[in-house]
Order: C-alpha cells, then structure tokens, then sequence
C-alpha cells in the first residue's frame, strides 16, 4: 500500500520522468516526415530505415505504459495531456527498438542481469526512480539503505499491481543505462588538438583599445526606404537555405463561439441550490447522503480528484479553502452555511460532527492480504493474535518493526518496520484514516480495508485542533441547452454564410468575432488550439490530401461541449524550401536594414571618427580590453561580433572603412593593442574545451543521427 501511494502521489512527475528516461530517442521526436493521411499500407504506422513499423507494435508499447499509469493512478481517468504523453512514450520505444538499438548493438553495449540488480537496490548506485520512489537517503557513508526496495522487488511476484510496476521500472531503468552508457562514450571521444587550443586562448586573450563612432539604422526612417518585391527576390535567392520547412505544416485561421452559462442560467442554477438547502434543512437524517446524491461532484471516481472529501473530517485552512468562514467553521453540529458561490459552483454545508483531531499522524502497518486459500476472516484472526502479542509489549516499537518483517504483505513499508512515516487527514482510505486520527498515540488497532487487514500502531500525531465534519452539497454552474442551442445555430448559420475564404472574413468582421490563427502546426501536431482536447480532428481535416487553400471546414464541437469552431486553411506549405511568398514578412525588415547600411556607409565612407560623430550626430566612445570573444559591446550592450573581428585584425591608429554592423553603421580607429601573454602549456585549455563539447554532445550526437536515418512517419493515420 505504501508504495501505491507514494506512485499515486508522484505519478504525474513520474510519468514525464518515464517519458523523458530515453533522452535520446525523445530528441528524436522531430524526425516527422510528410507521411499524408491517406497512404497505404493500411497498419504500417512508421517506416524507419527500410523495416516497417505495424501499429500493432507500437500499441504493445502503449499499452504497457498505459497499464502502469492505471495501476499507479487506480484507475483515475486519462486526460488529454497525459494521454499525448503515453503516445508519445510508446513512440520513444519504437525509436530506441528500431533507431538506437542498432547503435548499441554496434558497440556491443548491453546491460547485465547483475548490473539491474545493482541499480535497482544497489547501496551506491540505485538508479533515480528508486531513490525518488522510496524516499531514500545516502548515510555517512555515502550509501543508500535499499532494504525496502529489494524486499519490493523480490516480492512482487506476489501481487498483480506491484509486478505491474516492476516491470516497468525494470525496464526504464535498463534503458536509461544503456542510453546513459552511449552518450558517455560518445563525450568522452571529443578530442581537442593543442593548435585549436591556442587559437581559443588567444582569441581570449588578445585585447584592443579602439575609439568608435556609430549611427543606428533607426536614424533613417522605415518610410523613406522602398523595398521593392525584386529587391526581396534577390535576397531570398542567395539566403534561400535560411527559409526551410523540416516538415508540411498548415496555418489556420479560426473563430469561436463560446458557450457559457447566461444570465438566466445562473440565476436558476442558483434558485435551484437554494430549494436543495430548504429541503436538507427540513431533513432529520441522512444528511451526507443528501448531498451526495444532489451534488455535481458526487461520483465515487472523483475521490482523489475532489476539491473536498465531504466524508472526511476538516480543519479551518480546509474549510476556508472550500468557502466556509470562521463563524461558520466555530458552530455546533447541525449548523448549516448560506449558499455561496465558489469559482464555477453554488454551495453550501452542514456539520455532522465537531472533533478534535491530530493534523498529521506517523504510523507503523502490518498488512495481511487474503488469498485464493486465505480467507479475510482468516486474515482478521492471525491479526488479532499478532495485535494481542504486540499490545503486551507496550506498544515496543522494536517488537512491532520485527513483526512486519515477519508477517507483512506490504512491500513498500515491510523491511522499514512498517513505516509509512508522516501523514495527513484524508491521504489514506477512509478505514485506515479514521483508525489512525480518531485514536491516541501508541494505540494499536486491527481494521479492514480493500487491500486486506492491516495492524496499526500510531507512533506520534501532531496536537489535536476543532475540525469539522461536513455535508457538502455543490451545484455546478452550467449553461443550459437553451443556451447551447443557440451557441450551434449560430456556429451552423455563420458556416452556411461562409462558403469561401472571403465569406468567412468578412463576415467575422460583421458580427465581431476574433478571428485566430494556428500557425505552422504538423500532421502530428497536439495542442493546435489553446483549450481543445480533440485538436487532432481539426489536423486530420486540414491534412487531408484533397484540402485546398481557403477551405472552410464544419463546425467542430470541443471535447468539453463548450465551444464551436469554424476553421479556415490559409496557409499550405510542404517539406522544403519555404516559398518566397512566405518569406516576405521576415525578409523585408533585413532587407530595409541592408539598403539602410548601404546607404550609410556610403555617406560615411573615408571619415574618421571625429568627422562622422561631428556631421552626423553620432555616439562615440572608446573600448578597452576587447577580445575576440567578447559577446556585447560595452555601454551600448550590443552584440557586434563584425565589430569586433574587424578591431582586433587592424593595425595601430588605422581609422576602419565603414562596418555594417547588426544594429547600425560603425566606423573604429584601434588605438592599442595587447598580445596574449606567451604560453606553452595548453593542457587545462584542451581539457575545458573538451567538456565544454562534452556538455552538448547529446545535440550534435541527434543531428549527426538525423543525417543518416530515412523515416516516414505516419502517425497521424491513426490518431
């Protein structure tokens, strides 16, 4: 039980982890090629290096992570993100089984039985994922206490869930070794030779003085340069290979018709919550049943997920938290709270039960689970007999750790003397949670609960404080299907009137709506449109092979049922060079600034400094201590590096031609020059060098990758 918990209550870190444990194959995630919606090869999912992928395949993948996540969260419901997120480790597996083992095999890498063992409860080398998951800690001698995990994983065998999770972890962490192992090779094969070496130090370490004049571009207005489409053309012609599309993508542009509670649908939703108190309060009992069965956040499924245990008891931080001030949270039973409202709610309470209760609870277990040939009640008279043995010892907590080393089924707790260390109101299930806040320190008790019987001893609690018991009953605030209807038939009745692309402008336009654009999005792209779970509908639609620029899709209705959409295609663009037409937004700007520096430096060209700050206006200062490396310069905060190159290879009392810097027009006088010192010893230089390639090889090992590998992806057939 303890270790369920612990997963349950990092899953949601855990999960990224998983996903994130084969860093490189997850870089390679961008290696999405125009695999169209509409091809064949009906189950082929991927085609990598000449093997075909089957789908079947990859949702073996899938499905074993999204079998952890159940067990790990029991059950609670897969959202979107988390979904996407299970896809795309499934992905991951498919890369590492067809991309990078193949680079593994190569260099005979492997990981041995004996070398899992040693990460999964090795005293000095237990992966991450344990030391996370077990709350381990290295003592003085630098060593981790791995009793819990080892007795975890030799006994997994015998529970479903837990064998779920070993797996799992088993398998996470041979990968992440092997990736680990790979990538360590490869850093430590950078190489820096000693001529490199110097020339990095002497770029360093040779200085300049120089005294500069400069002229911003801004000095010449944007309006009194024309940038013609001939003039873009020319530079796109010889920057062409700055305007590359990796993959397709499509720009949309879209509106929305909100649906969201009116006026009318408040004030009812607020009219009705009111009746539901007149009627709790001519109740005589059964009060939290009431408002279980009357409240919108009332399904058993909810029960971690709800922004209150009504069922549990609550201290006043709880109770201020839900909406119940402190006069209400000082009254007696049976005191009942007005209707108020909270966020996207109307409520209101009714005590049960006024207690003093401890905020937080240590406490020792001994779970015994029944069996296919051990029945509970079989369970509950060997408890019974472990209870009675343990309360003539006076509650000895020696005696007590010694027993669940012996009897308990619980993995997570069993070789910590059963520990599940600190805890508050409402993180167990409810069975335990009460045998543990409602009884003393040092107590030891015998209770049931769905994992099987349990024998408590309460170590320590915190001082007890009042908290409340409440009947909760919560309204949520919705709109109607009045208000729904009218939300479609104005979605319907701006598609019917927006056949074209134009249809759609202007009629935007007339009714005011705010058109908003998704751009660049790929066949696999997710989150498309800020608040839509099921984007992935409107991607399909805007790849379908027969798409064309300004088609109008129908109305797409949000997973959530709030919303409408009415999407436009604007924009098609395939793998390659981006057209030029696409371009001109970026290009224009570079190429004003271009006839700006032109122009500049004609005017410029043969004065010196003095001249050029005297006749133009300009800012003139003096640097020292320039190097070759230096990333800004000083007082202006500008990155210059045209400047700084054309400084250091000048001579002394040279006056520069004009430098057509990246924010303006420059022209330098150097007037000293400082050498770098003479250095025979470059070792320290090569070994800084070294790690600084080491720290980024993961980058350059991904694109050298890249280069070699032929994919087609074609995901987005099926999701």
């Amino acid at each position: 039980m303890a270790v369920l918990q612990n997963i349950r209550e990092k899953c949601g870190v855990l999960v990224i982890v998983i996903v994130g444990l084969a860093l490189l194959a997850f870089l390679l995630g961008d290696f999405l090629s125009s695999g169209r919606i509409g091809h064949g090869d009906d189950s082929v999912i991927a085609k990598i290096n000449g093997s075909k992928v089957d789908y079947s395949e990859w949702s073996a993948n899938y499905n074993n992570h999204r079998l952890f996540y159940e067990v790990a969260q029991q059950g609670r419901n897969i959202d979107a993100n988390t979904e996407r997120s299970l896809r795309e480790s499934a992905w991951n597996d498919i890369l590492n089984t067809y991309v990078w083992n193949k680079y593994y095999e190569e260099v005979g890498l492997g990981v041995s039985d004996e070398e899992l063992e040693d990460l999964l409860y090795g005293p000095t080398h237990a992966h991450n994922i344990i030391v996370q998951n077990f709350g381990l800690q290295k003592n003085e001698n630098g060593e981790y206490d791995t009793k819990a995990p080892k007795n975890f994983f030799d006994n997994a065998e015998e529970d479903p869930n837990y064998k779920v999770i070993a797996d799992y972890w088993k398998k996470a962490i041979a990968e992440d070794q092997i990736s680990s192992k790979y990538g360590n090779m490869v850093s430590k094969g950078f190489y820096t030779p000693t001529a490199l070496a110097k020339m990095y130090y002497e770029d360093q370490t040779n200085t300049v003085d120089f005294a500069y004049a400069y002229r911003e571009y801004s000095a010449i207005k944007d309006e009194d340069i024309t940038v013609t489409d001939k003039d873009m053309q020319a530079y796109y012609d010889k920057h062409k290979k700055r305007f590359v599309e990796d993959q397709d993508n499509r720009d949309l542009e879209y509106v929305v018709f909100d649906i969201v509670p009116s006026e009318n649908d408040i004030a009812e939703i607020k009219k009705n919550t009111e009746d539901l108190r007149t009627e709790m309060a001519a109740l005589t009992d059964n009060y939290l049943s009431f408002a279980q069965l009357n409240s919108s956040n009332s399904r058993p499924e909810d029960r971690y997920n709800r922004m209150y245990k009504d069922d549990s008891y609550m201290n006043k931080k709880d109770a201020e938290t839900i909406g119940f001030n402190e006069e209400f949270f000082n009254s007696e039973a049976g005191t009942m709270s007005e209707v108020t409202r909270q966020g996207d709610y109307f409520l209101f309470g009714r005590i049960l039960e006024t207690a003093n209760r401890p905020d937080s609870v240590n406490a020792s277990h001994i779970l015994l689970r029944p069996t296919d040939s051990i029945t509970m009640e079989m369970c509950k008279a060997t408890a019974d007999s472990i209870a009675n043995i343990l309360r003539s010892t006076k509650s000895d907590s020696a005696a007590f750790a010694a027993m669940a080393v012996q009897y308990s089924q619980d993995p997570g707790s069993k070789n910590n003397g059963g520990s599940l260390g600190d805890f508050t109101e409402g993180t167990m299930v409810p069975e335990f949670n009460d045998a543990c806040f409602a009884n003393a320190a040092g107590t030891i008790q015998v209770i049931e609960s769905p994992y099987g019987v349990h024998i408590i001893k309460i170590n320590s609690q915190t001082k007890p404080v009042r908290k409340i018991k409440v009947a909760v009953l919560d309204q949520e605030i919705k709109f109607s299907e009045t208000t729904y209807e009218a939300a479609f038939h104005a979605s319907n009745k701006f598609l019917a009137e927006s056949k074209t692309a134009e249809d759609f402008d202007k009629n935007a336009t007339d009714q005011n709506l705010n058109v908003r654009m998704a751009n660049r999005i790929t066949d696999m792209s997710d989150n498309v449109i800020p608040g839509i779970d099921n984007g992935r509908e409107i991607v399909r639609w805007a790849f379908n092979e027969d798409r064309k620029i300004g088609d109008i899709s129908n109305v797409f209705e949000s997973s959530a049922r709030d919303k409408f959409l009415v999407v436009k295609l604007s924009k098609i663009r395939e793998k390659g060079f981006t057209p030029f037409e696409d371009t001109k937004e970026v290009i224009e700007p570079e190429v004003r600034k271009q006839m700006k520096a032109e122009k500049m430096m004609a005017e410029m060209n043969g004065m010196t400094v003095d001249a050029v700050a005297q006749k133009f206006g300009a800012k003139t200062d003096t640097l020292t201590n320039i190097n070759f490396s230096s990333f800004s310069l000083p007082g202006l905060g500008l990155i210059e590096p045209k400047v700084n190159a054309v400084a250091l290879s000048s001579e002394v009392n040279a006056v520069s031609a004009p430098i057509d810097g990246n924010n303006g027009v420059y022209v330098i006088k150097v007037l000293n020059k400082t050498a770098a010192p003479e250095k025979q010893d470059f070792e320290n230089d090569k070994l800084a060098k070294m790690q600084e390639y080491m720290r980024g090889y993961t980058y350059r090992m991904n694109n050298a990758v890249k280069k070699n590998i032929k994919m087609d992806d074609r995901r987005a057939k099926f999701f």
